[in-house]
Parts: structure tokens; C-alpha cells; sequence
């Protein structure tokens, strides 16, 4: 499943739920939008998921059922290419990996031992979700590995200010919030309903 440059933190959000069972590189993202330059062929660097945001959409999707539960040790890294020619028109190859730990203490478990809760969590794993294992005594820890498509399209791009469209061949479209800084280039996506906009997260470029 391909999904867009800048809901990356909505989608691993939404897979950590999904090997939760539904019930009921993580940090402070600090670029913002500048718009720029973005003519040149650029490589995958980093990913910054905002942890604030995973934590509050986490705790929301258990409904109250489990106050306590959390996610840490984030880390996500882009890989692959995207290149922007002066003529107006792209390439891309680009999927995001990484890893994350749910953290589920004794009383979020209803009864059930982390070896319980190890068996159930394979049913999640496949699609974006590679791997899937838990450990502890009484607390849970799941790790969770994913490999989430970006893009992998050509076509045409505009940029308006700081936001960059893209158009590809097939018809679909794209589009975000970016900042070139020297030779990186940021795609960012803020949250405008918090106070000053809030960076949920930034995937970030390398000029080559």
C-alpha cells in the first residue's frame, strides 16, 4: 500500500493500532515549512515522527481502556530517490522503515501473560508490518518492524510558497509542506490544530 509523503506519522500510528488489535525515531520534529529550491536529484536521510503525537493518537484509539501504555524507541529512516528536474517534472522510489515498542503494563493485558499477547500480535504482521515480537514478565513490550511504500511514481511537480504538488503520470496527486536547507530537503507535515502548528513529522533528503 503506497500512502503519502506527509501522513507518514497517521499511517504508523494507525499500523501500531492495528497489532494492538484495535482495542480500545520519535522526538520533537523542529523544521518548518520554508519552501525553496528543490532542483536536484535527492537520497533518503532521516525521519523524525513526532513522539507527542504518536503517544496522544496511541492513547486515544485504546478509548481510556489503558491510560498508562506507551510508545518509545521510535525510529524510522527513509530509503531510495527522488529526483526534480528543471523542466517540472519528478521520479521517486522512496519506503520508509523503521521500528517502535508498545508498552503495555500488567494492568492494560486483561488477564493475559505477554506470551499470550506474543501469539496474538502475529496475526498483525504482514502488508507494512514485517515483524512483530513481545517480551516481559507481568508489562508487555511489543516491538514492532515496518516497511511503509511512500512513493513510487514520475510525473509533474509545482511548488506554491511552501507547499510541494506532485502530479503523477497515473493522475493521482500529493501534496505537503517542505523546507530546503542547504542541500536537505525536509518534507514536513504540521498539525494546524495546535497552538503555532505543530511539526508531526519530517522526512528528510540529502542533495546528491
Amino acid at each position: 500500500m503506497k500512502v503519502s509523503f506527509w501522513n507518514a506519522c497517521a499511517v504508523a500510528m494507525a499500523l501500531a493500532v492495528t497489532a494492538c488489535g484495535g482495542s480500545g525515531g520519535g522526538a520533537t520534529c523542529s523544521v518548518r515549512p520554508c519552501g525553496g529550491d528543490v532542483v536536484g536529484n535527492w537520497s533518503g536521510d532521516s525521519a523524525c515522527l513526532d513522539q507527542m503525537t504518536l503517544n496522544q493518537q496511541f492513547l486515544a484509539s485504546l478509548a481510556g481502556e489503558c491510560p498508562t501504555a506507551s510508545i518509545t524507541n521510535v525510529t524510522f529512516v527513509p530509503a531510495g530517490t527522488m529526483a526534480f528536474a528543471a523542466d517540472l517534472t519528478y521520479t521517486a522510489s522512496v519506503a520508509l522503515s523503521g521500528t517502535m515498542d508498545l508498552n503495555m503494563p500488567a494492568s492494560c493485558l486483561n488477564g493475559q501473560t505477554c506470551e499470550m499477547v506474543n501469539a496474538s500480535i502475529q496475526g498483525a504482521v504482514g502488508g507494512e508490518i514485517q515483524s512483530a515480537s513481545c517480551v516481559g514478565s507481568g508489562s508487555c513490550v511489543c516491538t514492532l518492524h515496518m516497511l511503509i511504500e511512500l512513493e513510487a511514481s514520475s510525473g509533474t511537480y509545482a511548488t506554491t510558497g511552501t507547499i510541494l504538488a506532485l502530479t503523477a503520470t497515473t493522475g493521482t496527486g500529493d501534496s505537503g509542506n517542505y523546507c530546503v536547507q542547504g542541500s536537505t530537503l525536509h518534507l514536513v507535515d504540521v498539525d494546524m490544530t495546535m497552538p503555532m502548528g505543530r511539526v508531526r513529522s519530517d522526512i528528510a533528503f540529502n542533495k546528491q
